[in-house]
């Protein structure tokens, strides 16, 4: 059990600088939207309805549905199938990484945007947290503010119960801005191209998850659930 935790957390890293990485390139690319959540297109689409411009109405209602999808995707298959969703979402994220790298510099920022809302919102709800901690590896909002009450309990109210907690946390925050870090200085060089960098942590998260169940061909290993 405490090897498989610390695969976990492992891989709960690799993923927060995924989601740091397209995170930062979804904002630099495409107009500063930022496409691995959705309240930035959720409040534009109402001011899009509002404002009577259509076209950016369908296509944040269809990036919408498309985020939608993509979480009850992953709902569905956890129960109906035994599908690995952790590996499904490395792949989903390789594809997206690809495509993204021969996108025009001209499309639509909103379009642009479609291949991320679908990979990030998968990632999202197959990576959710290690040791019960729930935490999101594609923003960084709730991570900050778990952070911030382990470290307030910790040395204000001295509670040292909080220090795996503050470590997950921070540790998490740390790798999910190494990936924005690393993403940006790539993009000063290839722009839109630097989407292909990010096959590099989805490659090494798809061999640690196949190292870690060896009772399994590789190729079956991408798609079936573990059993321990």
């Amino acid at each position: 059990m405490i090897e498989t935790e610390r695969h976990e957390e492992q891989m709960h890293y690799i993923m927060s600088f995924i989601g740091g990485f397209f995170g930062v390139y979804t904002i630099l690319n495409f107009c500063d939207f930022f496409g691995c959540a959705q309240t930035s297109n959720l409040i534009y689409l109402v001011t899009s309805l509002l404002g009577h411009n259509w076209k950016q109405f369908v296509l944040r209602l269809g990036g919408m549905f498309l985020y939608m999808t993509a979480i009850a995707l992953t709902v569905y298959l956890q129960k109906r199938s035994s599908i690995n969703l952790k590996r499904v979402s490395l792949i989903i994220n390789a594809l997206a990484a690809l495509l993204l790298g021969f996108l025009p510099h001209d499309i639509d920022p909103v379009l642009g945007l479609y291949p991320l809302f679908f990979a990030m919102a998968f990632q999202w709800n197959s990576f959710k947290g290690v040791y019960g901690f729930v935490s999101s590896t594609i923003f960084s909002t709730n991570n900050l503010r778990q952070f911030t009450i382990a470290i307030t309990e910790i040395f204000l109210n001295k509670d040292h119960s909080h220090i795996l907690k503050a470590k997950f946390y921070g540790k998490t925050l740390l790798s999910f801005h190494a990936g924005v870090g690393i993403s940006y200085l790539l993009w000063t060089f290839f722009h839109m191209h630097t989407a292909w960098f990010c096959l590099i942590p989805i490659g090494l998260g798809l061999l640690m998850e196949a190292r870690e169940h060896t009772n399994f061909s590789f190729i079956g290993s991408l798609f079936h659930a573990p059993s321990h």
